[in-house]
């Protein structure tokens, strides 16, 4: 079975895939059978030719059309995760926006309301002690 990959570019995208054809260049590619991203040295052509796979060319909106194909050179290892493309939902990214806002000032905040909660406790346990004391005397 042969291997199928797909890359993602940016608008305009037959324009920039024909003039890095036959070219080696640096593009995160996709493995289209297990969905793994990785770096890869690679070089695209319309044309298949020993060692090439097939190709699947993303832009926004859509696939370059044509047959294209692809011969991966190296593969850079890399420790972190790529991400081409992902999609949220909107409520996820209202909620991403929101923690993302939050965070920033995260320690400060939580330092915050563990002052203003131990503060709160101690009043409530004062005002325990006062009540007490007056009922005694």
């Amino acid at each position: 079975m042969e291997k199928r990959y797909r890359i993602f570019v940016p608008e305009k995208g037959l324009e920039m895939v024909k003039g890095i054809q036959g070219k080696v260049v640096d593009q995160v590619v996709i493995d289209e059978d297990t969905q793994e991203q990785f770096q890869a040295k690679v070089m695209i052509s319309e044309a298949y030719e020993e060692g090439y796979s097939e190709l699947l060319i993303q832009e926004r909106g859509g696939y370059v059309e044509g047959k294209w194909y692809i011969k991966i050179m190296e593969r850079e290892e890399e420790a972190e995760e790529i991400t081409v493309f992902e999609s949220l939902k909107l409520g996820d990214r209202r909620g991403y926006m929101l923690r993302s806002m939050m965070s920033e000032d995260k320690e400060k905040i939580k330092k915050e309301l563990m002052t203003e909660e131990l503060e709160r406790r101690w009043k409530q346990k004062k005002e325990l002690v006062d009540k007490i004391i007056k009922k005694g005397e």
